[in-house]
């Protein structure tokens, strides 16, 4: 991970949220001996952290996709020696919620900044997110809607899904994650330098330990794939070739209308050398049901994309990457074949707005949809220097006060005068290729809140 409690802070933390002496994993001296109840508890030697490797490991895959790092082995491995948690998930499973040190940790991962930055809100999205780290795929639907379900309800959070999606591995998924465990515990071993160990430290290189152990399967060697590892780690100390993923959120014309993005999506791209760290081309994986496809791009003609997209729309940032990307796509409807805006890919670097105040003085005058500018019965629309909203409809001026605005801009949902429909706005701001700021607006329309059949995701822009 990015970021780690300090070992005391995460003590003292710990400590401060009480201790169980009949919770799963709770550590064996501070149980009563049998006896009497009043008997001084039996003194045991802590496990030794080098027992908590593999687990460490194992929790890193269903996490984050990728092997522990040194540093983050070596805090890990001691906290859970210390706290004398237990070897196995079915343990940790049972004492979430129960033993707070258990509870506590799988909470810090599942909070972590590196979490954070590779999932969304949406559970289900998560989930498959897991299902690829651990096993290299993604879940089917029933399996996904299940422990989505159980985490949207609140009967389970997503660290006890992580636990538990891990536990009841079957099949060759326990393969799979059995052969990433036992790679993970070399590919760290091999960190066998300073320089190795902080570039991988510093999360730089975590895209690429992602990409390698997705190559894992039931099959792999083990023996032959060590010299895959081992070409991995000589890269670590050039950024030549590395590989990079630029992270994006993904709105999708047909997901319920709650202005949170549906799922997570990602420039993929190998560094060139100075000064063209940006390449030419790349891969996209993106979409409700993730797909992968190819693009390209040049400073003339812009980006283009394989197969489905036909169609494209971008506000490009000062590093040359958009930060909105509307992607068009052929889709069946009553009325024959139509091109249409299926998805908008906003970058994780822009700004998401959550107050009137943030779009004070704002004006919005290019409206994008189906990848080409117009078609909305507004012309234009702009904020007041208190936030509020002026929205011209048909001879008059319709306004939102300023609490009203901010309450749109945390999900409320609008109905649409002009079509009896319902609306939501997100908004954000990015930094234009001169380093002005810019704003857009993620306008999604569907004929309902929920179980949404004919939406539209649209962009609002300023060029």
């Amino acid at each position: 991970m990015k970021t780690w409690l300090p070992i005391a802070s995460l003590a003292i933390l710990l400590a401060a949220c009480g201790g169980s002496d009949t919770g799963a994993g709770a550590a064996p001296e501070a149980r009563k001996p049998l006896g009497g109840r009043n008997a001084d508890p039996v003194p045991v030697a802590p496990r030794p952290a080098a027992d908590y490797i593999a687990l460490t490991q194992n929790l890193y895959m269903g996490f984050f996709g990728r092997p522990a790092d040194a540093a983050g082995l070596a805090y890990w491995t001691a906290i859970f020696s210390e706290k004398y948690l237990p070897l196995t998930f079915p343990e940790w499973v049972a004492g979430y919620g129960f033993n707070p040190d258990v509870t506590t940790i799988l909470d810090t991962y599942v909070n972590s900044v590196e979490a954070q930055d590779l999932y969304v809100s949406n559970n289900a999205s998560f989930i498959n997110a897991v299902y690829q780290n651990a096993f290299n795929r993604y879940s089917e639907q029933g399996g996904r809607d299940y422990w989505a379900g159980l985490i949207d309800r609140g009967q389970i959070t997503r660290a006890q899904a992580v636990l538990s999606i891990l536990s009841s591995a079957q099949g060759s998924d326990t393969e799979i994650l059995a052969r990433k465990a036992q790679a993970a515990v070399l590919f760290t071993s091999l960190l066998d330098s300073d320089i190795r160990t902080q570039a991988y430290g510093t999360g730089g290189f975590n895209d690429g330990a992602r990409d390698l152990f997705s190559r894992i399967d039931a099959n792999t060697d083990l023996a032959a794939f060590r010299a895959d590892i081992v070409a991995f780690i000589s890269t670590l100390e050039s950024s030549s070739g590395q590989l990079v993923v630029r992270r994006y959120v993904g709105y999708h014309y047909l997901q319920d209308v709650n202005n949170e993005p549906l799922y997570a999506a990602g420039y993929r791209y190998r560094l060139g050398d100075f000064p063209t760290y940006l390449s030419a081309s790349g891969s996209l994986t993106y979409g409700a049901e993730p797909q992968t496809i190819a693009w390209t791009r040049d400073d003339v003609a812009g980006y283009a994309y394989a197969a489905p997209v036909t169609a494209s729309a971008h506000l490009v940032s000062g590093n040359g990457l958009p930060s909105m990307t509307m992607l068009c796509q052929p889709v069946q409807t009553a009325a024959g074949t139509v091109t249409k805006s299926t998805d908008v890919l906003v970058a994780r670097n822009a700004w998401r707005l959550t107050s009137a105040e943030e779009l004070a003085g704002q004006t919005f005058t290019v409206y994008r949809e189906n990848c080409e500018v117009g078609g909305s019965h507004l012309a234009s629309f702009k904020f007041e220097a208190d936030g509020s909203g002026v929205f011209p409809v048909g001879a008059g001026v319709m306004t939102f006060n300023a609490a009203a605005v901010t309450s749109v801009l945390n999900g409320q949902v609008l109905p649409d005068l002009s079509t009896g429909k319902v609306l939501t706005f997100a908004a954000y701001h990015y930094k234009r290729k001169d380093g002005s700021l810019a704003y857009f607006i993620v306008q999604h329309l569907g004929n309902r809140r929920t179980g949404v059949s004919e939406g539209v995701v649209a962009v609002w822009g300023q060029e």
